[in-house]
C-alpha cells in the first residue's frame, strides 16, 4: 500500500518500462508460488526473482545487491495495482490477470485496467482532496482536447492534473507554454529548461522555503541537485505513461513531431471511453470491495463490446461473418482483418524505402534517436535499422520483429527470446541486435542475450549466420566481450560466434557507402562479414579489432 501524503504530482509505473513485460513475470508468479505467502516473505521473493532471473525473457546478467527489494519492485507496481495479481492474504491470479496470460488482445485487457487506476483508492491511500483523478483516462482526454502532447508538456503540466476538475487550468497552461516559446528569444533547449524551473518551483514552493532539499534519491542539500532530481523524475514519469498508454493502441505518435496523439484509426474507440467512463474516482466501503471492482476485466466496458459497432467494421472491411457469433468471435475476425492492414502498411512501408529515397530521413532519425528526441528510441532504433537495410536492398528478405500499429507507427520492441532483426540472404543469414543502453550495463544487459540468439539462429541453419549488434557507443566490456566470444568453439552456440559490433555513427557511415558506391551484390557483404571474423582470430586485442572494422567500413564496397 502506497502513502501520497507527501506526494505533489502524479506518478507513473516506471518499471517495467514496457507494460507487456509483466506478462512472463506474473506467469512466473502465479505458476510457481500461488496460494503462498507473499507480505514480508523475504524468502519467497528472493526466489521469486531468482526463477525470473535465470528465464529466457530477463535482460541482464547482474543479480541486483537486494534481491528481495527488486522483486518486491517488479510486483507491486504495475502488475498489483492495475489488478493483474492478487497479494493479500496469499498470492493469487485475478480474472483480470488470467485474461491477460492469454495474451489475447492485450491492449484491451490493458485499456480496460488503465481507465481502473485511480487516485486515491485503497492501494493508494491519501487523507485530503489533493488526489481526485483516474489519470489515464484524463491523460486521454487531454490528448484529444490539445491535439497532441510532448513528453516535455507531459512532463510539465499534465503531472500536476492531480484533480480531474483541474483539468481546463492544465489546458490554459499548455496554451500559454505554447504561445511562448514562439516569442523565446532562445532555443529550444533553453526555453524548456526554464519552464522546468518555474513549474518546479510552483509544484514545491513549500520545501524550498523550508529550504527541505532532500529527495528519496539523495540526503544531499543541495537547490540545483533538487531541482535536477524533480526534473528527471517528472520527465521519467511522463515516459512511463506515454508507453503504457501507448499499449492500448489508442494513441500513436505524429510522424514527423514525435508528439503523442490519439490514434487516427481510434477516434470513435476514444470518443466512447471520455463519453462513457466516469470521471470521478469510486469510493469504495472497504478494500474487498475495490479488490471486486478491479479484478473483474469486464467492470469497464468499451466500443468493441458493442456488437452494432463491430458489425459495421467487420462491413467496412469487407470480412464475412455469422449475425449470431459471440463478441468474441467477431473481435477475431476484426483482429484478423487489423493484423491484414498491418502488413500491408508494411509493405508500403517496404515499397517506400527502396531506391534510398528515405535515405535522408533514416539519417536523421537515427540523429534524433541519439539525442533520444523520440519517444522510445530503443524501439525506434530497431524499426530505423530495418528501415535502414530494407533501403540498401538485395536481400530476399528481412524480418523487423518489433510491431507497428495501424497507423504504421512503431508499437513495440521485438521479445525477449527472438532477435531484434532478421534478414536472409541467397548463401547466408544476418541477425541484427541493438541497443540504446551503455557502460556496463550494455555489457550486463546484451552480453548474454546476444549470444544466445544468435546461437538459436546457428544451431537451425545450414547457412553462414552472422550478427550485427548495433548501439549509440560499443562499450569495452561488451567489446571485449564478443572479441573473445568470436575465437572460441562454444557447443552451446552452435560453434564459434560471429558478432560483429557497431555504433550508430558507424553504422550510418556503413549504408552510406552504399548508398553512394551502389551495393548491388550480397556477396560483396559476406566478403566484409568474413574479413572482420577472419581478423578476429589473428588480431592482437579487441581495441585494434575494432580499430581495424572502423578502418574497413568506409571501402566495404569496392
Amino acid at each position: 500500500m502506497a502513502n501520497l501524503s507527501k506526494t505533489k504530482t502524479l506518478f507513473a509505473f516506471t518499471s517495467p518500462r514496457t507494460i507487456e513485460k509483466i506478462i512472463p513475470e506474473i506467469r512466473i508468479l502465479a505458476k510457481n508460488y500461488e496460494g503462498k505467502k507473499w507480505s514480508g516473505n523475504s524468502d519467497l521473493q528472493i526466489s521469486f526473482f531468482k526463477d525470473l532471473f535465470y528465464s529466457e525473457f530477463y535482460q541482464g546478467n547482474k543479480m541486483p545487491s537486494n534481491v528481495s527489494l527488486a522483486s518486491r519492485d517488479r510486483i507491486t507496481r504495475a502488475p498489483k495495482s492495475l489488478g493483474f495479481i492478487d497479494l493479500k492474504p496469499v498470492i493469487r491470479l485475478t480474472d483480470a490477470g488470467k485474461l491477460l496470460l492469454t495474451e489475447k488482445r492485450i491492449n484491451e485487457t490493458i485499456t480496460r485496467q488503465l481507465l481502473k487506476f485511480q487516485l486515491p483508492s485503497p492501494y493508494h491511500p491519501i487523507n485530503d482532496k489533493t488526489f481526485f483523478v483516474k489519470p489515464y483516462l484524463e491523460l486521454l482526454r487531454l490528448i484529444r482536447e490539445v491535439g497532441s502532447l510532448s513528453k516535455s508538456e507531459i512532463a510539465l503540466f499534465f503531472l500536476q492534473l492531480t484533480h480531474y476538475k483541474h483539468f481546463s487550468q492544465i489546458v490554459s497552461k499548455i496554451e500559454i507554454f505554447r504561445k511562448n516559446s514562439k516569442s523565446f528569444k532562445g532555443s529550444r533547449k533553453t526555453y524548456v529548461a526554464v519552464c522546468f524551473e518555474k513549474e518546479i518551483q510552483h509544484i514545491y514552493a513549500d520545501e524550498i522555503k523550508a529550504k527541505n532539499f532532500k529527495t528519496r534519491e539523495s540526503e544531499a542539500i543541495s537547490m540545483k541537485k533538487f531541482f535536477a532530481t524533480k526534473r528527471s523524475n517528472m520527465i521519467d514519469y511522463a515516459d512511463a505513461f506515454i508507453r503504457y498508454l501507448r499499449a492500448t493502441l489508442l494513441i500513436t505518435f505524429d510522424k514527423r513531431t514525435f508528439h503523442a496523439i490519439i490514434s487516427p484509426a481510434k477516434n470513435k474507440d476514444v470518443d466512447f471511453i471520455l463519453n462513457n467512463v466516469m470521471r470521478k474516482p469510486k469510493i469504495f466501503n472497504s478494500e474487498d470491495d475495490f479488490k471486486q471492482y478491479l479484478f473483474n476485466p469486464n467492470s469497464v466496458m468499451l466500443l468493441t463490446d458493442d456488437r452494432n459497432h463491430l458489425f459495421k467494421r467487420l462491413n467496412d472491411l469487407k470480412i464475412s461473418y455469422y449475425s449470431n457469433a459471440t463478441i468474441e468471435s467477431l473481435k477475431d475476425l476484426l483482429e484478423d482483418g487489423e493484423s491484414q492492414i498491418i502488413s500491408s502498411k508494411i509493405e508500403e512501408t517496404t515499397v517506400t524505402l527502396k531506391n534510398y529515397k528515405k535515405y535522408n530521413d533514416i539519417v536523421d532519425i537515427f540523429r534524433r534517436i541519439s539525442n533520444r528526441e523520440v519517444p522510445d528510441p530503443p524501439l525506434y532504433l530497431e524499426w530505423n535499422v530495418w528501415r535502414a537495410l530494407v533501403m540498401m536492398n538485395y536481400a530476399k528478405e528481412i524480418k523487423g520483429n518489433f510491431r507497428i500499429d495501424l497507423d504504421g507507427v512503431p508499437l513495440s520492441t521485438a521479445g525477449g527470446n527472438i532477435p531484434d532483426i532478421e534478414v536472409l540472404f541467397n548463401g547466408f543469414k544476418v541477425i541484427v541486435e541493438v541497443t540504446m543502453s551503455s557502460g556496463s550495463k550494455q555489457y550486463e544487459m546484451e552480453g548474454e542475450p546476444v549470444a544466445r540468439h544468435f546461437g538459436s539462429i546457428q544451431k537451425l541453419s545450414s547457412k553462414p549466420v552472422y550478427c550485427l549488434f548495433i548501439a549509440p557507443t560499443i562499450n569495452e566490456n561488451s567489446l571485449a566481450h564478443f572479441f573473445n566470444l568470436n575465437r572460441f568453439y562454444t557447443k552451446a552456440y552452435g560453434g564459434k560466434t560471429k558478432i560483429i559490433p557497431l555504433s550508430i555513427k558507424q553504422f550510418i557511415i556503413f549504408i552510406t557507402v552504399a548508398k553512394k558506391k551502389g551495393f548491388n551484390n550480397p556477396n560483396v557483404l559476406k566478403q566484409f562479414f568474413d574479413k572482420i571474423v577472419k581478423e578476429n582470430q589473428t588480431i592482437e586485442d579487441e581495441e585494434a579489432w575494432i580499430n581495424s572494422i572502423n578502418e574497413k567500413i568506409p571501402f566495404w564496397v569496392g
